[in-house]
């Protein structure tokens, strides 16, 4: 995928100040995050969680889009430029896995959300293995992501509510330990990445 890093730039900056004058934004554990190839795993509550995840850090950040998003010619134009991928989420296919694994290859940062799609009542959903088997056969770390109050700011089916405050804590990175081959492993993975996510809520409530 090719990114004009000085227009993602620049539209990142604008989402930064966006989330900084309408949720007051705060990060914490961003200026300790390695460089890539990096898996970048949040919480998903609402559709303010994507650009939130990464606004505040100096990388270009590639994630995941609805296909269909892409279907206009605005869409289509506009969303590649910022680093988003199309994927079918019914379906995926086998494009959707070579653009991820090409943008690890080039030492890129990908934010994968564990749940596959976002919450209802602002709980942590049960994660699906995708996220096991892609660190598992791309072999980078996972840094797991608490974004605290998006749910309250746009829920799902839900209007947007400015001023709601927003933080986004980033954790210690996570390696894959098991078999490359087993879904049972990948499952298990992904099931650690949440409970991290879950204690960083605990540690930032503490």
């Amino acid at each position: 995928m090719k990114v004009c890093p000085v227009w993602f730039h620049f539209v990142r900056l604008l989402c930064l100040a966006f989330f900084k004058i309408f949720h007051s934004l705060r990060t914490r554990g961003a200026s300790s995050l390695p460089p890539g190839p990096l898996i970048l795993a949040p919480n998903h509550a609402s559709y303010l969680d994507p650009p939130a995840t990464g606004c505040a850090l100096p990388r270009v950040t590639y994630y995941l889009a609805r296909h269909t998003l892409f279907a206009s010619p605005i869409g289509a134009w506009l969303l590649p430029s910022i680093g988003s991928i199309p994927v079918n989420q019914n379906s995926p296919g086998p494009s959707s896995l070579k653009n991820i694994f090409e943008v690890l290859k080039k030492n890129g940062t990908l934010v994968l959300f564990p749940e596959g799609q976002r919450t209802f009542d602002g709980n942590l959903r049960k994660a699906e293995p995708g996220i096991g088997l892609i660190a598992a056969r791309a072999n980078v770390p996972v840094v797991p992501v608490h974004i605290i109050g998006s749910h309250q700011a746009m829920p799902r089916n839900g209007r947007w509510h400015p001023f709601r405050p927003l933080q986004v804590v980033y954790g210690q990175p996570m390696r894959f330990q098991g078999d490359p081959k087993n879904r049972d492993d990948f499952q298990k993975f992904a099931d650690q990445i949440m409970a991290a996510i879950a204690s960083l809520q605990a540690n930032s409530q503490s």
